[in-house]
């Protein structure tokens, strides 16, 4: 590849990354308590005990989990804004930014998937239904 095309990859790999980091910071965003239950948490809380509350306790478990994760994506995506618009332009510092900031989307990522995989067993499949109904449930854990 020529030094153009690597330039238009580590373009194209930022706007996803940041794209990423939108939705994912929405999930969790909206998943503060301040903007009211998400729609696995109203799913979770129709459960009937002991499973609603150990559920609830792994909601807020895995919201703390992914708090420093996100704290941590966003000091990730200012040094990519950095290392983008420093003089000269450096690809290998762009790249180890970007590479940087994946590996924090993988360990978020993993937080939310596991979180998925752990709850959505517990649920009737009329519970699933409609919490997928509700537009973005999966991404406000």
């Amino acid at each position: 590849m020529t030094a153009r095309s690597w330039r238009w990859a580590l373009i194209a790999s930022l706007a996803l990354n940041l794209l990423l980091l939108g939705v994912i910071g929405t999930w969790l965003w909206r998943s503060d308590s301040r903007s009211g239950p998400s729609a696995l948490a109203e799913a979770v809380a129709t459960l009937p005990e002991p499973d609603r509350t150990t559920l609830g306790q792994l909601l807020d478990q895995r919201r703390a989990e992914a708090k420093p994760l996100l704290d941590e994506l966003r000091r990730q995506r200012a040094a990519v804004n950095e290392v983008l618009s420093a003089e000269p332009y450096d690809p290998d510092k762009v790249a180890a930014a970007l590479t940087a900031m994946s590996d924090e989307f993988k360990q978020l990522r993993g937080v939310v998937q596991g979180t998925i995989l752990e709850i959505m067993p517990k649920l009737s499949a009329e519970q699933r239904r409609k919490m997928l109904e509700r537009r973005d449930a999966l991404w406000r854990l």
